[in-house]
């Protein structure tokens, strides 16, 4: 009994005890789970204390539009003042700021006139202004400005009114340069015209503030209440020259019945058989250069271009954006009524209309003027100004008279307005779903979307019933049916399905996505009205019209005599050609596009050869031609004796490629080598050189940047990362709202930001043997396998979309979301590549980007001449004067990212995107090429596809690259007689 008592006693102590250890486990559980939530928390405490984003200039849904902010003020009773008039001397200003403690100087004789004004530097970012304003109402700010020399770029600002924005256009207005030909253009030796350099020719301009993209025909209205305001401009970019600032009364522009009935009180007569032509392309002033001169080939053009290249119109596609004018000088031989007419082409935007607004003498005649609209049409056509009850008469009295046309979005405003707010209004549903479904959703799983995100159904058929709205509005505006209209009546019906089909929702993610993209693409296209004139012409109303269009037979024989033409002209050439019995001709080939050609031709016949005496012939190789390939075209050549003395735009790896098979000359020969690449990012040399010989001058760089959306980055509190850490900590953050970060998979910044490289010091084999390198590749392929990035996306259409709202990408991802993302504007921006903090606490951004490089033939009998050439090529001011040029004839989309630090430093680059670029160029690194390299980045691109796809472990995938690229590099060494390595 004693016995059993004991067992029970025992059985009961270890029940206890089990029983305690349960209760025990219990009670610290929850205490462990808090406190791995704590740690967890506290690694990624930073992600919200990362530098901030500055987002002050636009609220997450931006102000209300200034038609928004007018008709409200009109509602309540807000009328325009009459009569009055308000002029404040800009010397009067009471206040400036400026972090270098730069203060605006007051100066007189600027542009030829006594009056004072105020210089405003770049380095000034604000200037105030008192006005006192004697009535409640509307007025029109005027300011009377003169484009002091900067950057050849437009000169910007924004505004505020007792330091508010008044409406968002209000946050950048524009204040145009004047540019002109500097002269007619000159005949080359091919039979083509020379286009003529374009040169600014500043005067003193009075102009009424109002938007800078053509939307509205009228300056700003601005409500004032009576009394004392404050008008704070602050600077955006270039410096400008003030001497008057006015409040003003709005003018009221008559309409033509008006102005008709004026006419015939005055007692005006028409004038009787006059007729004046002005050639179309020799404009008085314009405000952009890329309103150039352009050629057209049609027989009926003035004058006609005969097989050659003829610069005999202007405007076409560059004359498309709101806001561009271009000026003439006509000369009235007598008083009278006349009419006008435009010989024009209107061949752009699949039938809908182009708009202009047309001035005479400074002021728009009357109100048909202020939106005129030129209809789509295959061919040439006289336009006559007019309306369905005949041509307009215009008063002209004897003598000179300006006409000013101006590109307007006329009635597009609307819909562009609507189709802005439906991208951002797709852009925050995309996320919202996302954020329940993740970006690749279960096909199987039942989300509950309507449920689950809220107003989805409404917000569905919002976007439906705004995308029927901006349908009805172009069909109104166009005879036929254009593709945006086809356009939108498909995603119109994609969003009429969803709404009716939630449960498909998670299926069409993608398209959700995609329709984003179309409508910023068709936002984009839907701002530009293109507009080609020939020659404008003032005759009485009497004279009729000459046949403009051309018929069958004039263009098919003009296009039998191109074609017989075609067989004796060499279209390669560019500008004159030379041969050598007149003294030394090098021929340079130029991989870039025609106009980039023509441009440097321009330049050479105007600075280098005067100079050097040296003659230059420029041929034209289609950029594809001049890459690493089977069909290199320079191989080719060189291969048949017939090289070039110099090649240009060669991508990185081609200069040591023709090195080893000597086929071009070892630069640093030249005892002025060592000072000329000063100017370049010393990173930038290391591709072209080789067995201690220097085979190219770097040309153009690229290089990787952090691009970010300022919008949705602030609204998550997220900052801009600094380094790797900084990214990885805000990713969770990121992907636990449904969105994610971009990084390209390259191995470069993270294999030279942890001390590795490449290869050995002695360039014979592979560099990635040692520890640095496996740290750097395990860092590398970490990021796909353990933060679950993507390994391939559109980075462009995931950031418009907001799917990826920051990530890396290189110059020409900054030129697209410049210029083709409109609906982005001023809500993304960019910072230096994020990088690793050493022991010192500097942070390492080292990382490469891709270079093109020069280099001189060694077939080339004038090798002194052709290193004087690529000296003069890439020096500072031929390299800025090249950029700016550049963008003058194309625009920004060709803005120059020149490998001359000095050069790219002075194009117009904003401020602060500037200082990103200078901070990446100190740890500009490229790697170098060797014989055999190519296969260094099919291996690691393997190793990586083993580890990331097939979950290889990441030290036996680096081995097994190590070993493949050592082969390859030992049978490249033996294949050119170069001692291989031990083994």
């Amino acid at each position: 009994m004693r016995n059993h008592l004991k067992r029970m006693s025992k059985t009961f102590k270890l029940k206890a005890f089990l029983l305690s250890l349960l209760i025990l486990s219990f009670v610290v559980y929850p205490v462990e789970r808090g406190d791995a939530a704590d740690k967890l928390a506290e690694k990624y405490k930073n992600a919200l204390n990362l530098k901030p984003i500055d987002f002050s200039a636009y609220s997450e849904s931006q102000l209300p539009t200034y038609s928004v902010v007018l008709n409200e003020q009109r509602k309540s009773g807000a009328k325009d003042v009459q009569d009055s008039r308000v002029d404040i001397p800009a010397a009067a200003f009471i206040g400036s700021g400026s972090e270098k403690n730069v203060k605006p100087v007051v100066q007189t004789g600027i542009g030829d006139t006594l009056d004072q004004a105020v210089v405003w530097q770049d380095e000034i970012d604000w200037i105030e202004w008192s006005v006192e304003a004697p009535e409640d109402g509307f007025y029109n700010i005027e300011l009377t400005y003169y484009p002091i020399e900067g950057k050849r770029s437009s000169i910007d600002r924004s505004l505020k009114i007792d330091n508010e924005f008044s409406f968002n256009e209000a946050q950048r207005l524009t204040f145009y340069r004047m540019w002109a030909d500097q002269a007619e253009p000159k005949i080359n030796s091919q039979g083509d015209d020379i286009r003529p350099k374009q040169v600014e020719v500043p005067r003193w301009e009075t102009v009424r503030l109002t938007d800078n993209e053509g939307k509205y025909a009228e300056p700003f209205r601005f409500y004032m209440k009576q009394g004392i305001h404050t008008l704070r401009f602050d600077t955006i970019k270039e410096p400008i020259a003030i001497s008057q600032i006015s409040l003003v009364s709005p003018e009221t522009v008559p309409t033509y019945s008006e102005v008709k009935q004026q006419n015939e009180h005055n007692g005006y007569k028409k004038a009787v058989d006059q007729m004046v032509k002005i050639q179309a392309e020799k404009v008085w002033y314009k405000t952009e250069p890329t309103l150039r001169r352009e050629s057209n080939s049609d027989p009926n053009v003035e004058p006609p271009a005969n097989g050659n290249q003829r610069l005999n119109v202007i405007g076409d596609f560059r004359w498309r954006k709101g806001g561009q004018y271009l000026t003439w000088m006509i000369d009235v031989p007598e008083d009278g009524l006349y009419k006008i007419g435009l010989k024009n082409g209107q061949w752009w935007g699949d039938g809908l209309p182009s708009y202009r607004k047309i001035e005479l003498d400074g002021k728009v005649p009357f109100k048909e003027l202020e939106e005129y609209a030129f209809p789509f049409s295959k061919d040439w056509r006289m336009t006559s100004l007019g309306n369905e009850d005949g041509d307009f008469l215009f008063y002209l009295p004897k003598g000179m008279h300006t006409m000013r046309i101006t590109v307007q979005l006329g009635p597009y405003r609307d819909v562009l307005q609507s189709l802005s707010d439906t991208i951002f209004t797709i852009s925050e549903l995309n996320r919202k779903i996302i954020m329940v479904t993740g970006t690749k959703p279960d096909m199987n799983f039942r989300y509950e979307l309507e449920r689950r995100v809220p107003n989805l159904i409404e917000d569905l058929k919002s976007i439906a019933d705004s995308i029927s709205y901006q349908i009805d509005l172009l069909e109104q505006l166009s005879s036929s049916n254009p593709a945006v209209v086809q356009s939108l009546k498909a995603i119109r019906e994609q969003y009429q399905k969803m709404a009716n089909n939630p449960d498909d929702i998670p299926k069409q993610l993608d398209d959700i996505t995609n329709t984003q993209g179309q409508l910023g693409n068709w936002l984009l296209s839907l701002k530009e009205s293109p507009l080609v004139l020939d020659y404008l012409a003032i005759a009485s109303p009497d004279k009729k019209w000459t046949k403009v269009k051309s018929s069958f037979f004039e263009r098919l024989v003009s296009m039998t005599q191109n074609f017989f033409r075609s067989f004796t002209k060499d279209y390669d050439s560019v500008g004159d050609t030379f041969n050598d019995e007149e003294g030394a001709v090098i021929n340079v080939w130029i991989g870039n596009g025609r106009e980039w050609a023509e441009l440097i031709k321009d330049l050479v016949d105007e600075d280098f050869t005067p100079t050097s005496g040296i003659r230059v012939n420029i041929n034209t190789v289609p950029a594809g031609q001049m890459a690493s390939g089977s069909a290199n075209t320079l191989l080719l050549a060189a291969s048949s004796g017939r090289a070039p003395d110099v090649a240009t735009n060669l991508e990185a790896t081609l200069p040591v490629e023709f090195a080893i098979r000597d086929a071009v000359i070892n630069l640093n020969q030249f005892d002025d080598y060592e000072k000329t690449v000063e100017q370049f990012l010393q990173g930038s040399l290391i591709p072209f050189k080789y067995n201690g010989g220097d085979y190219a001058l770097p040309e153009t760089q690229d290089f990787n940047l952090v691009f970010y959306r300022k919008d949705i980055l602030s609204q998550l509190k997220l900052g801009i990362p600094n380094t790797w850490e900084d990214l990885y900590k805000i990713l969770p953050i990121l992907q636990r709202n449904g969105m994610n970060a971009w990084i390209p998979a390259s191995l470069d910044p993270f294999l030279y930001q942890q001390g590795g490289s490449f290869y050995n010091d002695s360039l014979n084999r592979t560099g990635l043997d040692t520890p640095e390198a496996y740290t750097a590749f395990k860092e590398w392929t970490d990021i796909y396998t353990n933060y679950q990035l993507p390994i391939e996306a559109n980075f462009f259409n995931r950031m418009r979309s907001g799917e990826m709202p920051i990530g890396i990408a290189n110059y020409t991802s900054y030129v697209q979301f410049s210029v083709a993302a409109p609906e982005l504007t001023g809500r993304w921006g960019i910072a230096p590549s994020p990088g690793t903090i050493k022991a010192d606490g500097t942070i390492d951004r080292t990382a490469g980007g891709a270079v093109y490089g020069s280099v001189i033939f060694k077939q080339s009998e004038h090798q002194q001449e052709a290193w004087e050439f690529l000296k003069w090529w890439m020096s500072k001011e031929v390299q800025l004067r090249f950029g700016q040029e550049l963008e003058s004839l194309i625009g920004v989309e060709a803005r120059w990212n020149t490998a001359n630090t000095e050069a790219f430093k002075d194009l117009p680059w904003p401020k602060e995107d500037l200082e990103a670029f200078q901070e990446q160029w100190k740890w500009y690194r490229e790697r170098p090429v060797v014989p055999g390299g190519y296969f260094t980045t099919r291996h690691i691109s393997n190793a990586w596809n083993r580890v990331v796809l097939s979950g290889t472990n990441p030290r036996e995938s680096i081995e097994q690259a190590v070993k493949d690229i050592n082969k390859e590099l030992k049978a490249k060494q033996e294949e050119f007689g170069i001692t291989a390595p031990k083994e």
